[in-house]
C-alpha cells in the first residue's frame, strides 16, 4: 500500500473541511485549487484564509474571524479523554473509563476542531469496541466538516503498550531489541515496528508515540531505562531509524522522543522537573545525536516529541513559574530548543509535539494556559494532553482555556506566524498519511480485517506471525551476563525468590513445561518459588534454601509500579508491599547464605542489568533478560487465582537457557561497570 497523496481516488467522495481549514477535496485538481493550503510539494505553502496581521492589529476581529483562530489552535490540541463521568463526579475522582464516545465528548471535538485523541489502556476493552470507539470519532469529524484526527497511543512495546496482548503483542520491549544488535542488526527493531503497525491501523490508530530514542547513560534512570535501545548513540540511532521507517511504511505516524534527550535524569518529569547538566558537546555528541540522525535520514519521522527537561548548555534562559519563581526553561517550553535547534540547527520540518503537558515536569510549574502558550511560542505544533478532561464542568472549563490562549496568541505577531506555518504541518501531514482513509470504508470493513488479523486458527494470520515475532525476540535478547562455564543447570531442586505471585507462575510454568518437555514427571521436581512483595522471614527461606541445589533470585529494579505486578498478589499485600531497598537487603542475605552453603545462585535482571555487578561477589551465574512482561488471564484481583493463566515468552526463554535448550545470543546494551 502506497501512503503518498492519492486524492485522486476520491473524485466520488466530497469531504469538506469546513471551518478553519475549509479543504473540499473532489479530485487532486481540486485539492490545489481549493485547499486552505497550497499543494504539499510547494515549499512556500501559506494558508489561504490566514487572518492578515494588518486587519488584527488594526480592526477588531469578527466573531466568525475570532472563530477561524479558535478552529486554528484546536488542530493544535491533542486530548485524553482516559476517564469521563456523566453524573459529574469532581475530576480528581473521577475514574469511570471511556470505552464509547457520549454525545458531549463528540461536541468538544467537533466544536474545538480538536486535531487529535491519545487513547490509554483504559480506553480499550478488546479489538471490535475498539474500532467501534475510534470510527465514531472519525464519522463524527467528517459528518461536521472537520478534518480527521491524530489518534494516537503509546504503543512502543515492553512496559509501555496500552492495547492489551490479545489483541497486540506487547514484545519484550527496546533494550531486548538493543541486545539483539551485534548479532541481528536492526531486524527486530523493523519486524517488531511493522507488526505494530500493521495492528494498529485497522484498529483506527494512526499515530504511535513511538520509539523512545534516549539514550539511556544513567544507570539509575527511574522512567527510561529499559525503554532505550542503548546506552550507545550510534546503535540507538540505527534502530530508532530502523523502526521509524518499517513504522510508518505501514501508513502508522512515528513519534521519536524525548528530544533533546531524557536518557540521563535521576527524576521522572511524570512527577518532577529533571535537569542534565551535559556540556554543549556532549549533548550534541550523545542525546541529541540520535535524533540528528534520524530526521536526516530516508526516514524521517512525522512527529518528534519534546521533554520536560531543563538542559542549561541548551537553553540556560529562565520563565518566571506560577509561583513566580524563576525556573530554567524546560525544553518543551524552550525557542532555543525547539526552533533554533531542532527546525534550524538540525533541519526538522516534520511536527514537533509536547510530552503531555498535565505531567509534574511542566503542571506543577506552570498552568495549563501558561503551558500552552509558552509551547507554541516555542515552536511546539501540537499541545498534548494540556488539559483534563473528566466532567461537564470541565467541558466549560476548556472552551474558557481555548479562549485565553486565543487571545494571548493574536496579541502577539509572531505568534500568528507560528501559528500559521504549524497549522501548515498539521495538515500536510493529515493529507500525507491519508487519515481520511479510515473513515471511507464502512464500519465492518474494518472489523473483518481485524477479525481476520486475530484468527489464530489461520497460520497466516496477523496475530500468529506476531507470537512468532514475541518469541523471537525474548529467545534472541536474553544475555548471561557471566556465568557461562557454569550453565546449563542439571538439578531438579530448584527455589526460586520472584518481584511478585505472577512472575513465580509465569517462572513456574515455563520451568514444568521444560521439565514435561524432557520427560520428567512432576513427582520428580521439587520446586518452590517465593513471592517478594511482601517480605517472608529469613529463617524460612534460608531453611529451603538448605533444601535445595540451585536458588534463582529474579530482580526489578526500578521496581514496577503496582499495577504491573499483575493481579494476583493480594490487596493487603499490594498495600503492605516491601520498599526495594528492603526487597534488596533480604535478596542479598539470602544469597550470600546460598553461597555459604555451597548451592548454586543465578540472578536474573528482569529490567535493567546494572544491579548484576553489584551481586557479583555472592552469585555464579547472572542472566539479563531486560523485560518482565507477563499476560495475566482469568485472574482475580484478589489473589484468588483459581484457574489463572500466566504465560511469558521472556521467562520461557530465560527457563531454556537455564537448562541449556538454547544458547544465549544477547549482549548486553549498556556497561555494567557503570554503577
Amino acid at each position: 500500500m502506497q501512503f503518498s497523496l492519492r486524492f485522486s481516488s476520491l473524485i466520488t467522495h466530497c469531504l469538506c473541511y469546513f471551518s478553519a481549514t475549509l479543504l473540499c477535496i473532489f479530485s487532486s485538481n481540486a485539492l490545489a485549487q481549493n485547499s486552505v493550503f497550497k499543494s504539499p510539494e510547494s515549499p512556500n505553502a501559506v494558508a489561504q484564509n490566514a487572518i492578515p496581521q494588518s486587519k488584527i492589529e488594526n480592526t477588531k476581529l469578527s466573531d466568525s474571524e475570532l472563530r477561524t483562530v479558535k478552529d486554528r489552535i484546536g488542530q493544535k490540541i491533542i486530548l485524553d479523554f482516559r476517564y469521563f463521568c456523566q453524573d459529574n463526579t469532581p475530576s480528581t475522582r473521577c475514574r469511570t473509563p471511556l470505552t464509547e464516545m457520549p454525545p458531549e465528548l463528540l461536541d468538544v471535538l467537533s466544536k474545538h476542531n480538536i486535531g487529535g485523541i491519545i487513547l490509554f489502556a483504559e480506553n480499550i476493552v478488546d479489538a471490535k469496541q475498539l474500532v467501534s470507539l475510534n470510527y465514531s470519532m472519525q464519522k463524527h469529524m467528517l459528518q461536521k466538516g472537520r478534518p480527521p484526527l491524530f489518534i494516537a497511543v503509546d504503543q512502543e512495546g515492553g512496559r509501555v503498550a496500552r492495547l492489551p496482548p490479545s489483541v497486540l503483542p506487547p514484545f519484550a520491549g527496546n533494550m531486548a531489541i538493543g541486545a539483539t544488535f551485534q548479532k541481528h542488526g536492526t531486524a527486530f527493531a523493523e519486524n517488531v515496528a511493522q507488526h505494530i503497525g500493521n495492528a494498529l491501523l485497522p484498529l483506527g490508530i494512526n499515530t504511535n508515540f513511538a520509539p523512545s530514542v534516549d539514550v539511556n547513560s544513567e544507570p539509575k534512570n527511574p522512567v527510561i531505562n529499559v525503554r532505550s535501545f542503548s546506552e550507545n548513540p550510534q546503535h540507538v540511532a540505527a534502530l530508532g531509524q530502523a523502526f521509524v521507517g518499517a513504522m510508518q511504511q505501514t501508513g502508522v505516524l512515528s513519534a521519536i522522543k524525548h528530544f533533546p534527550g531524557h536518557g540521563d535524569t535521576h527524576v521522572d518529569s511524570h512527577s518532577g522537573l529533571p535537569r542534565v547538566m551535559h556540556d554543549k558537546a556532549k549533548a550534541m555528541s550523545g542525546d541529541v545525536a540520535p535524533f540528528a540522525n534520524i530526521i536526516n535520514s530516508n526516514a524521517v519521522p512525522a512527529m518528534v516529541m519534546s521533554a520536560h527537561i531543563q538542559y542549561p548548555s541548551l537553553d540556560s534562559s529562565t520563565l518566571v513559574d506560577k509561583h513566580g519563581n524563576q525556573q530554567i526553561v524546560p525544553a518543551t517550553l524552550s525557542e532555543k530548543i525547539l526552533k533554533q535547534l531542532l527546525r534550524t540547527q538540525l533541519g526538522y520540518n516534520g511536527l514537533i509535539v509536547t510530552d503531555a503537558l498535565d505531567m509534574a515536569g511542566i503542571s506543577q510549574f506552570f498552568t495549563p494556559e501558561e503551558a500552552m502558550i509558552n509551547a507554541f511560542n516555542a515552536g511546539a505544533d501540537i499541545a498534548l494532553m494540556p488539559y483534563t478532561i473528566r466532567n461537564q464542568n470541565d467541558i466549560r472549563q476548556f472552551s474558557q482555556l481555548i479562549d485565553n490562549v486565543t487571545k494571548a496568541l493574536l496579541s502577539n505577531k509572531e505568534s500568528r506566524n507560528t501559528l500559521n506555518a504549524s497549522l501548515n504541518r498539521i495538515a500536510k501531514t493529515k493529507q500525507r498519511f491519508e487519515l481520511q482513509q479510515f473513515v471511507l470504508k464502512p464500519m465492518s470493513w474494518w472489523l473483518n480485517e481485524v477479525q481476520e488479523n486475530l484468527d489464530k486458527r489461520n497460520v497466516s494470520a496477523l496475530t500468529r506471525k506476531g507470537e512468532q515475532i514475541k518469541k523471537a525476540l525474548s529467545e534472541a535478547s536474553v544475555t548471561v551476563l557471566y556465568g557461562h562455564k557454569k550453565l546449563p543447570l542439571n538439578s531438579e531442586k530448584l527455589l526460586a525468590l520472584m518481584p511478585d505471585t505472577a512472575r513465580c507462575i509465569a517462572f513456574e510454568n515455563a520451568l514444568f513445561q521444560h521439565f514435561g518437555e524432557v520427560g520428567k514427571a512432576l513427582s520428580e521436581i521439587q520446586f518452590a518459588c517465593i513471592p517478594l512483595v511482601q517480605l517472608p522471614t529469613a529463617s524460612m527461606i534460608k531453611r529451603l534454601v538448605n533444601d535445595t541445589d540451585v536458588i534463582i533470585v529474579g530482580d526489578i529494579t526500578p521496581l514496577h509500579a503496582n499495577y504491573e505486578l499483575g493481579g494476583l498478589d493480594s490487596t493487603h499485600t499490594v498495600k503492605q508491599r516491601a520498599k526495594q531497598s528492603q526487597v534488596h537487603n533480604f535478596a542479598q542475605e539470602i544469597m550470600q547464605h546460598a553461597k555459604s552453603t555451597d548451592k548454586k545462585v543465578v540472578f536474573v535482571p528482569l529490567r535493567m542489568p546494572y544491579i548484576a555487578e553489584q551481586v557479583r561477589p555472592y552469585t555464579d551465574i547472572a542472566i539479563a533478560t531486560y523485560s518482565y512482561v507477563i499476560n495475566v488471564q482469568d485472574a482475580s484481583s484478589q489473589g484468588n487465582f483459581k484457574g489463572q493463566s500466566v504465560t511469558s515468552e521472556v521467562f520461557d526463554a530465560l527457563v531454556r537457557v537455564l537448562m541449556g535448550k538454547i544458547q544465549a545470543q544477547g549482549r548486553t546494551p549498556v556497561t555494567l561497570s557503570a554503577q
